[in-house]
């Protein structure tokens, strides 16, 4: 019997390392002095306070499968060809690049790649948020006396922003990766029946366990279980990253 598809790991680490570098960005980008800043911050921070199931069923409309999708039609823009996009149950690599790769290493199905985009789309804002909240504690006398020195706007990204926000990263990547194992409103409107192995994470399994097979002393082990994991896996990232956070 075949062994199940990560799908939870697939589904934290495809999108959490992706909103964190893709929020900094902006965060910093915003963080100067450019005009309609603050309509901007409201523009990106929209999609957080979308309601989850409305974004789900307005993705799904997106990604469907017909060439007239409106993903498909993007696609087709570059020379793309029209994909399944959530019913398709194939890896990403195999289905875009032709990539014949067995086992972890094949990566996400492609109808996970398309839920790993709506949770980019959605969280990215919000990351954005919380990093100019730490990138205005950073004391501006530091900038100004490293730009006396000669020091490039690298520089000073390089070695002062990075790591005076680094609490905010090491907050937001501890958060993200629970958020990510316990995600269930988004993956449940958007997963289609077809394609339910490939896209399902911990929590939609405890649920079909629970509210579909009716076993409910199994759900609760499988709840416990999840807990446990989660729970190695952030004292894993704290010995891993909490040394390396910069406290000042």
């Amino acid at each position: 019997m075949a062994m199940p598809p990560p799908n939870p790991f697939y589904y934290a680490f495809g999108s959490i390392p992706i909103q964190l570098i893709l929020a900094l960005l902006l965060a910093y980008v915003l963080f100067q002095n450019i005009k309609g800043k603050s309509f901007f911050r409201m523009i990106f921070f929209m999609p957080y306070i979308t309601p989850t199931v409305a974004t789900a069923v307005v993705f799904g409309k997106i990604f469907a499968p017909g060439e007239n999708s409106l993903i498909n039609q993007f696609t087709a823009t570059f020379g793309g060809d029209a994909y399944r996009w959530l019913q398709e149950r194939r890896p990403f690599l195999e289905v875009v690049f032709g990539w014949d790769v067995q086992g972890f290493f094949a990566g996400p199905s492609m109808a996970m790649v398309a839920i790993i985009i709506v949770g980019i789309w959605m969280y990215t804002g919000y990351n954005a948020v919380i990093f100019l909240a730490g990138l205005g504690n950073i004391p501006k006398d530091l900038y100004e006396a490293a730009r006396v020195d000669g020091a490039s706007e690298w520089i000073l990204f390089r070695r002062i922003t990075l790591p005076l926000i680094s609490p905010v990263t090491y907050y937001l990547a501890i958060l993200g990766f629970i958020g990510t194992f316990q995600a269930f409103n988004t993956l449940y409107v958007m997963r289609d029946p077809r394609v339910l192995d490939q896209v399902n994470t911990a929590a939609l399994v405890i649920f079909d366990t629970f509210k579909v097979d009716g076993n409910y002393g199994y759900a609760t082990a499988q709840s416990i279980l999840l807990f446990v994991v989660i729970l190695a896996l952030t004292q894993v990232q704290r010995n891993l990253f909490e040394k390396r956070v910069f406290y000042g």
